[in-house]
C-alpha cells in the first residue's frame, strides 16, 4: 500500500512539474510574440524574456513556497505582508539591474539614458514580475484549499469512524454487563428449585437455554424485531412465575400491531427485571406486575408497573433509579436513541411505575413530541 501511494505521489509530482514547465514555456513565447509585434523583432524579444526569466522564477517560487505556504496559510499575516513588500522591492531592483546592465547594452542602448534606480522603471518592472506571480499564486492557493478540504474531509471520516467504533465498543460493553447480570439471577432461581427437587427444574433449564440462545445470537445485533423481544420477555416471566408460583400475578398486554417494529435487543429486560428485584422479591403475598406495550403515532410506549411490599416487609428502602439494570438501560438509550426517547420513573407509596416512550419508524429522526393520546396511554390508561 505504501509503495502504491509513493508511486502515486511521484506521478503527481512529475505531473505538477511538467505543468509548471509548460506554463513557463507558454509565458516566454507569449512575451516574445506580444512584445515582438511592437517592433517586429520576435527573436530579440524572445531572448530578452529568457534572460529575465530566472528572476521571475525565483520570485514566483519564493512567493509560493515560502510566503504563501509558511506565512499566509499559517495565518502569519503580518510577516507575510512585510516579506512580500520587501521581496517585491528586491526582485524588482534585481530585474531592473539585469535589464540595465545585460539587456539594454545589447539591444536597447538608447534606454541607458535613464538611471538604473529610476523609481518609475522599477515599479513597472515589479508589476511585470508580479503579474505572472499572481497567476501562479492563484492556482497555488486554489490547490492548497482543495488539499485542505480533502484533508478535513478525511479527518472527519476518521473521526466518524472512531466515534462509530467507540459507540459499538460501548454498546458491546453494556450488553456484556446486561447478560451476566440476568444470567446470575436466573441461575440463582434454578439453584433454589434444584435444592427443592422441584419437577419444574427441567422446564426452567429448557426456557433458560432459549433465553441464552437469544442473548448469544440476537443480542449482538443492532436491532431485532420487537416480537422476538416480547417472546424473550415472556420466557423470562415464565421462569419467574415458576419460582414465585401463586404469590405472583403478571399481566402482559400488547395493545397494538408491533410486528413491523425494530428495537435494540434486550431493551425491555431491565424494566421487567427491576420489577421483580425491587418489588416482588420482597413481597410475601399479593405481588403483581403489569406490562403494557403500545404504539401510537410513531411512538412505542412501554409501561412496567409492579407492586411494592408493605413497609413492614421491606428489608431496606428500595430505589428504582439506583438499579443496575435501569442505569445501564439509560446509557444504552442515550447511545442508541439520542433525543428520541423519554423515560419516566415514578416511585409511589404502593407501586413502582416506569414508562419509556421511544420514537421509532416514521418519527425515528424527530425529537420526542407524542400526541395527547400517547401521553394518556403512557400512564394508568
Amino acid at each position: 500500500m505504501d509503495r502504491k501511494m509513493s508511486f502515486f505521489d511521484l506521478r503527481q509530482d512529475r505531473y505538477r512539474i511538467w505543468l509548471h514547465v509548460i506554463f513557463w514555456m507558454a509565458y516566454v513565447f507569449y512575451e516574445g510574440i506580444v512584445w515582438g509585434r511592437v517592433d517586429g523583432d520576435y527573436s530579440r524579444r524572445l531572448v530578452c524574456s529568457l534572460i529575465d526569466l530566472p528572476v521571475k522564477l525565483v520570485a514566483a517560487y519564493y512567493t509560493l513556497y515560502v510566503l504563501i505556504d509558511r506565512f499566509f496559510i499559517q495565518r502569519r499575516y503580518a510577516g507575510f505582508l512585510f516579506l512580500l513588500l520587501l521581496s517585491m522591492t528586491v526582485f524588482g531592483i534585481i530585474s531592473r539591474v539585469v535589464g540595465y546592465y545585460v539587456i539594454y547594452p545589447m539591444y536597447y542602448p538608447e534606454a541607458l539614458g535613464v538611471g538604473v534606480f529610476f523609481t518609475p522603471k522599477i515599479l513597472i518592472t515589479i508589476f511585470s514580475i508580479y503579474s505572472v506571480v499572481g497567476i501562479l499564486a492563484s492556482f497555488h492557493l486554489v490547490r492548497q484549499w482543495y488539499r485542505h478540504e480533502q484533508a478535513t474531509r478525511a479527518l472527519e471520516d476518521v473521526k466518524q469512524q472512531l466515534q462509530k467504533e467507540m459507540l459499538e465498543a460501548e454498546l458491546k460493553l453494556l450488553k456484556s454487563q446486561i447478560n451476566p447480570h440476568f444470567l446470575f439471577n436466573t441461575l440463582n432461581n434454578l439453584y433454589v428449585l434444584a435444592l427443592q427437587q422441584s419437577e419444574k427444574t427441567p422446564e426452567i433449564v429448557y426456557k433458560l437455554s432459549n433465553l441464552m440462545s437469544y442473548m448469544l445470537y440476537e443480542g449482538n445485533h443492532a436491532e431485532v424485531p420487537l416480537e422476538r423481544e416480547i417472546h424473550y420477555i415472556r420466557n423470562y416471566i415464565a421462569l419467574e412465575q415458576i419460582r414465585y408460583d401463586a404469590r405472583l400475578e403478571v399481566a402482559f398486554n400488547v395493545y397494538d400491531d408491533v410486528g413491523h417494529l425494530q428495537v435494540a435487543p434486550l431493551v425491555l429486560l431491565p424494566f421487567v427485571e427491576n420489577g421483580f428485584k425491587h418489588g416482588v422479591s420482597h413481597q410475601l403475598a399479593g405481588a403483581w406486575i403489569r406490562i403494557d406495550i403500545g404504539f401510537r403515532e410513531g411512538v412505542l410506549i412501554i409501561k412496567v408497573e409492579n407492586s411494592k411490599p408493605p413497609e413492614s416487609e421491606r428489608p431496606y428502602r428500595s430505589n428504582l433509579h439506583s438499579g443496575f439494570g435501569l442505569d445501564n438501560l439509560k446509557k444504552r438509550l442515550d447511545l442508541m436513541y439520542p433525543g428520541r426517547y423519554h423515560l419516566d420513573v415514578l416511585d409511589e407509596e404502593d407501586s413502582y411505575l416506569v414508562v419509556l416512550r421511544l420514537a421509532i419508524e416514521e418519527n425515528a429522526h424527530t425529537e420526542m413530541n407524542p400526541s395527547p393520546e400517547a401521553y394518556e396511554m403512557s400512564y394508568r390508561g
